[in-house]
């Protein structure tokens, strides 16, 4: 379940692409670690909403469609006078097989091209602070993903998620689970061997795992049998919608079939 972290020229990039919020880090060679900060109504937070805000607006007498994701897509749909479309919780839909995209003037755009846009702002924005490309990262993944049944579930959603990242511009990812991942962080701050419970609550999961973590396990290196069990809870799903739920959209006429126009909305 251990992933090996993917390098860069100058050290590791972590991301954890949430439901609700995302974040990513940097861990150079030195073993300094910095995260990423954003700007949002005159401060700086290192959440990054996991959302997509599209909007037509005026230029040169023609509607031109314009995209933004995170704490700036957020600061424009509160600006705005009259609302765009606001996507949120596109994770939360990555199991599923009959929410494939939607077809806009003819052309088609996938799940994966929306989760994309996020993932490659948050990969431009990170690196116009580490002063470095980032082309691989380490990220985390819900032991199961919402509305995962069986393992196949599970294994469908990782790899929708791998080719959003890829159409970002990453072009080494590995996964780590998110709960093993707070592992290896307490994991660090232990002088005795312990057997402990992780509980990750998210937005559209709650994870947790039984492992076992201390000084013994990080000199002799981790082994499948230090995971004694790990489970995970979707909670990402509407009681009164079931399994029909579509993903969170503002403005008018809500609805999963989002009217993009004029131009491409997973570029800026």
């Amino acid at each position: 379940m251990h992933s090996r972290a993917p390098e860069t020229r100058k050290g590791v990039i972590g991301i954890d692409f949430g439901t609700t919020n995302s974040s990513i880090a940097y861990v150079s060679n030195s073993d300094e670690v910095r995260l990423a900060k954003f700007p949002y109504l005159g401060e700086l937070t290192d959440s990054y909403r996991s959302l997509l805000y599209l909007q037509q607006v005026k230029e040169g007498g023609a509607n031109v469609l314009k995209s933004w994701t995170g704490p700036e897509g957020i600061e424009h749909y509160l600006s705005a006078d009259a609302k765009g479309r606001l996507i949120q919780s596109l994770k939360s839909f990555l199991t599923s097989r009959t929410l494939q995209g939607t077809e806009v003037f003819g052309r088609r755009y996938t799940l994966e091209d929306l989760i994309a846009r996020i993932l490659r702002d948050l990969r431009e924005k990170a690196e116009q602070q580490f002063g470095i490309d980032i082309r691989s990262a380490v990220v985390g993944r819900p032991v199961h993903f919402s509305g995962a049944e069986k393992e196949e579930d599970d294994s469908y959603a990782e790899g929708r998620l791998r080719s959003a990242f890829e159409s970002a511009g990453y072009e080494s990812v590995e996964f780590e689970m998110e709960p093993v991942a707070a592992a290896h962080y307490y994991e660090s701050m232990l002088d005795h061997d312990e057997l402990i419970l992780i509980g990750d609550f998210g937005g559209g999961t709650s994870d947790f795992s039984l492992v076992h973590v201390g000084p013994t396990i990080l000199g002799r290196g981790r082994v499948p049998s230090d995971i004694v069990g790990n489970a995970g809870l979707g909670i990402g799903r509407c009681l009164r919608c079931k399994d029909h739920q579509a993903p969170r959209v503002s403005g008018p006429g809500r609805r999963i079939a989002v009217a993009f126009a004029g131009q491409d909305p997973t570029s800026s």
